[in-house]
């Protein structure tokens, strides 16, 4: 899987571009845990809101591009072969017990692990065999603007790319964000103050 993820800061045009390029897409407001072991430097592993998990697995780069393996994804209770497959990414856990909801995992997690909860409003759009994401996300006392294309080729990728105005910003996945901060990333306004209207047309769902 290869991916393209992108922060711009405010005034740049390179979300509008997207819903012009890719048009109608399908809203979502939801809470992701990001959990990162120094066991497994690679790895991405996602708390998708109550419901589910996925392991993701960085194997390199392709120009531009993140190149990601998937190791799991499933619903909760988690089935064995992947409870087997964290007590590898967390060595120091107690996981012999099985992992019936988030919180199972997140209450043995051992003190070397890193832990990030993301608020998201997300916007996905598909065309050609390529998935485009908007989402404006909280993290940590941060708050940012991100989009990133998704394919199974690169060159779907590029060919997307290729459409997007200059400047070409740097290729920043989630994990090097929430570990690393750049400079993108603004400060939390007053709780009164409310994200700028996403200008999406699309079907919402909550999770």
């Amino acid at each position: 899987m290869y991916e393209y993820r992108a922060w711009p800061s405010e005034g740049l045009p390179h979300i509008e571009a997207l819903h012009h390029l890719f048009g109608l897409g399908v809203a979502e407001i939801r809470t992701d845990t990001y959990l990162f072991s120094p066991a497994r430097p690679n790895w991405l592993i996602v708390l998708h809101g109550a419901a589910e998990i996925e392991i993701l697995e960085k194997t390199g780069e392709d120009g531009l591009l993140s190149v990601w393996k998937v190791i799991a994804r499933s619903e909760f209770p988690l089935r064995r072969s992947l409870v087997r497959n964290l007590q590898e990414a967390f060595p120091a856990a107690d996981l012999s017990h099985r992992i019936l909801v988030p919180g199972d995992l997140i209450s043995w997690l051992d003190a070397d692990t890193e832990m990030f909860t993301i608020n998201k409003r997300t916007v996905q759009f598909q065309r050609e065999g390529c998935v485009a994401e908007i989402s404006q996300v909280e993290a940590d006392g941060r708050r940012a603007e991100t989009f990133s294309l998704i394919s199974k080729r690169a060159d779907t990728v590029t060919e997307a790319l290729d459409f997007l105005p200059a400047p070409r910003l740097e290729n920043v996945d989630y994990g090097s964000w929430l570990q690393g901060r750049p400079w993108s990333a603004n400060a939390l306004e007053p709780v009164s103050k409310a994200f700028r209207p996403m200008p999406v047309l699309g079907a919402a769902r909550v999770a």
